[in-house]
């Protein structure tokens, strides 16, 4: 499966360090310098629940005086982050399916009443990691998960409740409508021809 990621990483005493696991197997970990765009190759996948996760490691908070962040006058003047442009599987666009959720991995002065998870559509500026699981076949998983949910708050008037897109109805009511407007097209059409050419 091919993968293709578009970063940008913002410099602070160093570049950030962006990790890439699939299933709990490294197959990324370098400094991103500016804006790059990765091209991945995924391998050994399962039928079911492959976990893929982008993370930030390395981010000091304090390690020996040394701070990632810069601050003055309560405005952060500098920050290593990274931030996720696309992450693109098999051609799809599947940023989305972080649901902006950011887990937070603490790390030297940061206390422990930081939570483990705050909301971020695709900015690490934490150590941590974004992530998600799928299935194969991977445009089955991403028409089901991308798309089929769309519809879960908007419940079909004709809804059953037990098919995905169950539409014929709506489809029937439709054709009907067209039917009938194009009979009313029918009969009027004479009546329109006379008047627009009196």
């Amino acid at each position: 499966m091919d993968i293709e990621v578009d970063v940008v990483g913002t410099f602070c005493n160093s570049w950030p360090n962006l990790i890439i696991e699939i299933n709990n197997r490294k197959i990324y970990d370098d400094n991103i310098i500016g804006t790059q765009s990765l091209n991945l190759k995924l391998d050994q996948l399962m039928n079911k629940n492959n976990q893929i996760i982008l993370g930030m490691v390395g981010k000091n908070f304090g390690k020996n005086n040394l701070w990632d962040t810069k601050i003055v006058n309560n405005k952060i003047i500098e920050d290593k982050t990274i931030r996720i442009l696309s992450l693109r599987m098999e051609g799809v666009e599947c940023k989305d399916l972080f649901d902006s959720k950011f887990n937070v991995k603490r790390t030297d002065r940061q206390p422990s009443y930081f939570p483990d998870t705050i909301n971020s559509v695709d900015t690490m500026h934490y150590n941590g990691y974004f992530g998600f699981s799928f299935d194969l076949p991977l445009y089955n998983f991403l028409i089901n998960k991308k798309f089929a949910h769309l519809h879960e708050k908007e419940i079909s008037y004709f809804s059953n409740y037990t098919k995905v897109f169950h539409h014929d109805d709506e489809i029937k009511i439709i054709n009907e409508i067209e039917n009938n407007l194009k009979e009313v097209d029918e009969k009027f059409s004479d009546k329109r021809s006379k008047i627009r050419n009196s």
